[in-house]
């Protein structure tokens, strides 16, 4: 009886504790999450010529089991006002090949957002909050995202000194960016640097950035789950309060208990769209990311779902 009372009072605890992130609700169906639709309209204009054998353009996610996808969005903008989503991943929780995968979409990427048009897609959350940037991925890379977490890049060092820093390999030139670092090398981050660390821009490219995103959050993921189980509750008291999502506590405990059943250990991760098929290119004017959508939606599709990588001739 004692042993079943403190188990009840345990599980009511970690509900409690889950339920601490700011809970916004998007829509569930497919029509509002823009999963599905094979007539989805996509503008030509500024595509790069590269035809694709396939037709109609599948999807991949029909045929397979073993896959959570959630969108990870990084809003760089004052707290309480949506701003756009200057980082955008998907983290991947593939259960079949037991691994996390973190695919960067490129904030510039010139889609169809759903009742706007073509623009970059880091817009989308800006125009309509969560539901529109998940709508937007999953209309023009043919996904089947329904959850999301959004984070504000001026939480982040909270976040990170939870955890106590994040371990990265800086560069050099990445170096002279960050206060406190005068030389390339591994260093264990505070909140600060790290977000500094993300935020850099003037010595590369916005690739070059997405790719510092991804090995910041496989950095947090990788420190977390270090962590000895009985510090997860204090660790999660700090960070989940920051953290908006619609998932609720059942939602986020059927997801870890996926990852620690399955035994994953392993991240990987990724950049979409990529260079083989895409370009920078002006257009009336603005500069875009624009990609044959064709080769998209294959090689997202196939690394997402079948844990594949398209080999270009």
């Amino acid at each position: 009886m004692i042993f079943l009372f403190f188990t009840g009072v345990a599980y009511s605890y970690i509900h409690n504790l889950l339920n601490s992130t700011i809970q916004d609700e998007i829509g569930e169906t497919d029509e509002e999450l823009g999963i599905g639709n094979p007539d989805f309209e996509f503008e030509q204009e500024g595509e790069p010529e590269n035809e694709y054998v396939d037709s109609p353009l599948p999807f991949f996610y029909e045929e397979v089991k073993g896959i959570t996808n959630i969108a990870l969005f990084g809003v760089d903008a004052p707290i309480g006002e949506k701003g756009r989503s200057d980082a955008i991943m998907i983290v991947t929780i593939d259960r079949n090949s037991k691994k996390i995968k973190l695919s960067s979409v490129i904030r510039d990427s010139y889609v169809n957002i759903p009742g706007r048009g073509m623009d970059k897609i880091n817009h989308a959350y800006a125009f309509g909050g969560p539901e529109l940037a998940i709508k937007t991925l999953n209309s023009n890379f043919h996904l089947n995202i329904k959850n999301y977490a959004t984070l504000n890049f001026t939480t982040l060092p909270r976040v990170i000194e939870a955890l106590g820093g994040v371990t990265i390999t800086i560069t050099d030139a990445e170096a002279t960016q960050i206060p406190g670092i005068n030389a390339g090398g591994t260093y264990n981050l505070t909140g600060d640097q790290a977000l500094t660390y993300v935020r850099i821009r003037q010595i590369d490219s916005d690739f070059a950035r997405s790719d510092r995103q991804r090995t910041v959050v496989e950095a947090t993921i990788k420190k977390m789950l270090s962590q000895p189980v009985t510090s997860y509750p204090r660790v999660l008291s700090k960070i989940l309060p920051l953290v908006t999502t619609n998932m609720n506590s059942n939602d986020i405990l059927t997801i870890a208990g996926n990852v620690v059943a399955s035994g994953i250990r392993t991240i990987d991760q990724k950049r979409f769209p990529e260079d083989s098929y895409s370009e920078s290119k002006k257009i009336k004017g603005i500069y875009y990311f624009v990609f044959n959508r064709e080769k998209a939606i294959h090689n997202m599709g196939n690394y997402i779902y079948l844990d594949e990588e398209l080999i270009e001739e």
